[in-house]
This record gives C-alpha cells, structure tokens and sequence, in this order.
C-alpha cells in the first residue's frame, strides 16, 4: 500500500465569491455584489459549504421583506443567526456542563 499526500490550499476570497456566485446561479438566485462580497468574506473565516448554505435561508428572509435579492443585510442577519461547524463545537465544549452527559 503507497500513501500520496496532496498539499491543499485554502480558498481566496476571490475564489469563495466565484463559487458562491456560480451556486446562486445554478439555483436561481438573485444577490447584490456587497452580499456576494460578504458571503466570500465570511466563507474565507468559516467555510466554503457554511457560506454556500447561507444563501438558501438569505432568499427566504429576502422573499420575506418582499424582495427577489439578496442584500448584504440578509447575509448579516441570517450569518448572526447560523453557526458554522468550528463555531458550534467550541461553544458546545465551552458549555458542556450544561448538557445532560
């Protein structure tokens, strides 16, 4: 058996905003430059898949006040009420002994 390990690097910003515009496309999804700006922002401090999954609920609060885009203050509001993965495991440990173990 042979092992081949294959350096990785992370995204750019750049980079996350072009996924993440390619996503919004494939389903459809209006968002203004700032929001799309933002979600690579964010995207570079969380994840890649966290940013991705904040545009589903970002359309539906945008849906909600009567739009068909996406601004930059949807993905605020919708980023303060969503964890990333890292994010819920440290609080998770951080209180831990308010859990039934």
């Amino acid at each position: 058996d042979r092992l081949v390990i294959i350096r990785t690097m992370p995204y750019s910003v750049d980079e996350i905003v072009q996924v993440v515009n390619i996503r919004a496309q494939t389903e459809s999804l209006t968002i203004d430059e700032d929001a799309l700006v933002l979600l690579g922002e964010i995207g570079a401090n969380t994840s890649l898949r966290y940013a991705v999954q904040l545009l589903t609920p970002g359309m539906i609060l945008a849906k909600t006040s009567g739009r068909d885009t996406i601004t930059r203050a949807d993905v605020e509001d919708i980023d303060s009420l969503f964890f990333d993965a890292k994010s819920s495991a440290k609080l998770l440990v951080e209180q831990a002994d308010k859990y039934i173990s």
